[in-house]
């Protein structure tokens, strides 16, 4: 026998092996659905191809993974697509076959085709979902288009952990801004620094390390322009993450000094106002800052945030002043807080929220409430209703 035959029939052998393996790996077909949708979960958070979701999907044929993709950046081929192009460039059809998906499928033209028409015409026969996708143009129609093709669907396998992925971008879809969260670090009496324009260390180190996670989690970090130019913050992420938040600064007549190190970013967006020093703008985008321009004679937040998501920006960490915090409460725009409170006492000093303008209509309520001892700390986070 030939080396050429014994090795051909040896990587039989192993693929028989293989396929026995995985078959008994599985006592029902339950538990083969919640290790695939595992697996197309994995490649889902492999990027972020922000404004659109992130999406894993995977083929499974014969109790094999035939194909495997994920969306790699707006504009590209979505993952249901990169799967079947992975099963064609091993030369293996995927009809009869089951495909894993964390999000929906569309069924509508956008940059790219729906990819229920590609899953139709490769001839998947079941098509497993982890959750439904809330973007109006798809939300159940994806579903519906792929049953009235004959083909059987599963919805809501790891539906919780998928809809976790999804959170921020169903809620852009939803209110059309990001998803914005409150942090701040304060005394017991509730004050940010013991004057106006005055830096202190409030929080713990430990508290230091859980704010840059939280920085990590979000696609973008904001604050005032007194910040900047009090505390000359770097606005950066200083523990390991994937890709630096997008520092926003409020500036309505642009005061930002041309060296402040929040510059040192290449993706600053500053929000402005017509009132602007419009030759500080031409110099400052030839640095690569970019703006977001309002009307009026201050910064209309709720203008801002409602054009950030062109940006690519689903989330905010809010990381404001006493003013900033006070006109993120008034307006309504914030939907998460998370506040360090440190065991000390100012007596006067810089209230969290600087005094609102008017009188709010109802008291706000929080909800999920969590208290944690983070260093000397306590850490409360809660999702605001």
């Amino acid at each position: 026998m030939s080396n050429f035959k014994r090795r051909n029939k040896r990587t039989k052998k192993m693929k028989k092996q293989e396929k026995q393996q995985t078959q008994d790996k599985f006592h029902d077909e339950h538990e083969a659905d919640n290790f695939y949708m595992q697996h197309a979960l994995h490649l889902a958070q492999k990027a972020y191809p922000a404004p659109n979701p992130q999406v894993g999907a995977i083929i499974v044929k014969n109790n094999m993974i035939i194909g495997e993709g994920f969306h790699e950046k707006a504009g590209a081929p979505h993952a249901e697509i990169q799967a079947l192009k992975s099963a064609e460039q091993k030369r293996i059809l995927p009809d009869g076959a089951t495909m894993y998906v964390t999000l929906e499928p569309c069924c509508h033209f956008g940059k790219t085709p729906p990819c229920v028409d590609a899953l139709v015409v490769a001839g998947i026969k079941r098509v497993v979902i982890g959750c439904r996708d809330e973007n109006e143009l798809v939300n159940g129609a994806g579903v519906t288009a792929l049953i009235q093709a004959g083909i059987t669907v599963n919805v809501g396998i790891l539906g919780k952990e998928c809809a976790k992925l999804y959170k921020q971008f169903f809620h852009t879809q939803k209110k059309k801004r990001p998803y914005i969260t409150l942090k701040t670090a304060m005394t017991l009496d509730g004050k940010i620094s013991p004057a106006p324009a005055t830096r202190a260390i409030i929080s713990s180190p430990e508290s230091h390390y859980k704010a840059h996670e939280l920085r990590r989690d979000h696609d973008a970090i904001l604050t005032g322009i007194g910040t900047i130019m009090s505390d000359d913050p770097q606005l950066n992420c200083r523990i390991p993450c994937k890709k630096q938040p997008i520092p926003i600064i409020l500036d309505s007549k642009l005061k930002i000094q041309t060296n402040a190190k929040v510059l040192q970013n290449k993706q600053v967006i500053i929000a402005t106002t017509k009132a602007r020093d419009k030759k500080k703008q031409a110099a400052l985008e030839k640095k690569g800052v970019r703006f977001i321009i309002t009307d009026g004679t201050h910064v209309m937040l709720k203008e801002v945030f409602k054009k950030l998501p062109e940006f690519g920006i689903l989330s905010v960490l809010v990381e404001g002043g006493a003013e900033v915090n006070a006109a993120c409460l008034e307006q309504k725009l914030i939907d998460r807080i998370c506040f360090f409170i440190a065991p000390k006492i100012y007596g006067t000093g810089v209230p969290v929220f600087a005094t609102i303008k008017k009188m709010m209509e109802k008291e706000i309520t929080l909800t999920n409430v969590c208290y944690t001892q983070v260093g000397k700390d306590i850490c409360v986070e809660a999702d605001v209703l």
